[in-house]
């Protein structure tokens, strides 16, 4: 009993809540976009999504834009935060975009203040638009009443291309410990800005800190799974595998994927020679097949040969492409480093990667072909 009549008055020196933001005096930023002035300043461009009431009761949100440069990302953010009445706050952020310009230059400049700033939202996604990051933030939508800002907009748009396997995964904090790792590099989301939306053509491909090149839909969906990430919804694609049919869907086949396992070797001979093969087996059911409804194991067997075949090939363009760009975000430099680090000493990777035997093969299991017996 004693310890608690000692214990209470101790309460009196506690400190409350001081550590707190009163919500009312605050905008919240959902989509924040980094570019670059012609005399080389830093833009940022802020999206708050601010709700208007209707004669029906139910608000209808309204994406208010600003916008202020500076010698770095920091000052221009701080110059912002003098064009606002109340005080922005970046903590609730959905994605971070970034032009083209800014992204070829070196993407940590801008991130730094993010990784250092305790309040950042870290699992904000990013991206790269296709010319500026505030035509993208910018632009007036379809949808005349829009129930999201435009930041929430982005983020589901992102969201459901990566459940499509049309671009990676990746936020704020996956991409950190990437950027600083000499053995490997990654990849973005690619953005084009169109008239009243916002279209995702692919991914943008990043050699450390700058972006190298980009890799259009569909090709982007093969680097994607190359990568073998696991997907909760069942990845579609849609392949040509016939060139003589009339009339032209005839050369179609569309196929859903159930199930996609990798496997990645990445071997050094004896003389220093490195070579790295990525091999997937999938499970697919035929969703789409206009020229035959595949009743019989031979017919359904050819076309298991033409899919894994168009589809070989086309994760070769892949592999072409990443070695032309020098990007490396399959890891082989980082698999070099792990398991042959006295090879990886007297390398120059940049210089080894292009050089690498890099080979990919899909082989293609048809385990259904829909209610057409």
């Amino acid at each position: 009993m004693r310890k608690i009549f000692c214990f209470l008055p101790a309460l009196i020196f506690l400190t409350g809540c001081w550590d707190q933001t009163m919500l009312n005096q605050t905008k919240l930023i959902t989509a924040g976009g980094f570019d670059y002035t012609k005399d080389g300043k830093v833009l940022t461009t802020a999206a708050v999504p601010q709700s208007v009431a209707t004669d029906a009761g139910k608000g209808n949100i309204v994406n208010q834009i600003f916008s202020a440069s500076g010698y770095t990302a920091r000052q221009s953010r701080l110059r912002l935060d003098r064009k606002v009445a109340e005080r922005l706050d970046a903590s609730k952020n959905q994605i971070i975009l970034f032009g083209e310009d800014a992204a070829k230059k070196d993407l940590y400049q801008i991130l730094d203040v993010f990784y250092r700033d305790p309040k950042s939202a870290l699992n904000a996604k990013l991206a790269v638009a296709k010319g500026k990051a505030s035509d993208v933030i910018s632009t007036q939508f379809e949808e005349p009443k829009m129930s999201t800002g435009v930041g929430e907009y982005l983020r589901d748009s992102i969201r459901s291309a990566e459940e499509s396997a049309t671009v990676p995964k990746e936020n704020i904090q996956t991409i950190c410990p990437i950027m600083f790792d000499p053995g490997q590099d990654f990849a973005l989301p690619y953005l084009e800005p169109m008239k009243k939306t916002v279209r995702i053509r692919g991914v943008a491909l990043f050699h450390e800190h700058q972006m190298v090149g980009t890799i259009s839909e569909p090709l982007s969906v093969i680097y994607t799974m190359l990568t073998g990430e696991k997907h909760t919804i069942a990845m579609n694609t849609t392949k040509k595998i016939f060139n003589n049919k009339k009339p032209e869907l005839m050369n179609y086949v569309t196929i859903k994927i159930k199930n996609n396992n990798r496997s990645f070797n990445v071997d050094v001979s004896p003389e220093g020679k490195i070579s790295a093969k990525i091999k997937l087996k999938m499970k697919v059911v035929v969703t789409e097949y206009p020229s035959d409804n595949l009743t019989t194991p031979a017919e359904v067997k050819i076309i298991e040969k033409k899919i894994s075949k168009k589809m070989t090939e086309d994760a070769q363009k892949v592999i072409k492409k990443l070695q032309e760009m020098n990007s490396d975000p399959y890891g082989i430099g980082r698999h070099v480093m792990a398991y042959h680090y006295p090879v990886w000493e007297k390398l120059n990777w940049k210089k080894e990667y292009p050089k690498v035997d890099f080979t990919a093969s899909i082989d293609v299991d048809v385990i259904g072909h829909g209610i057409i017996e």
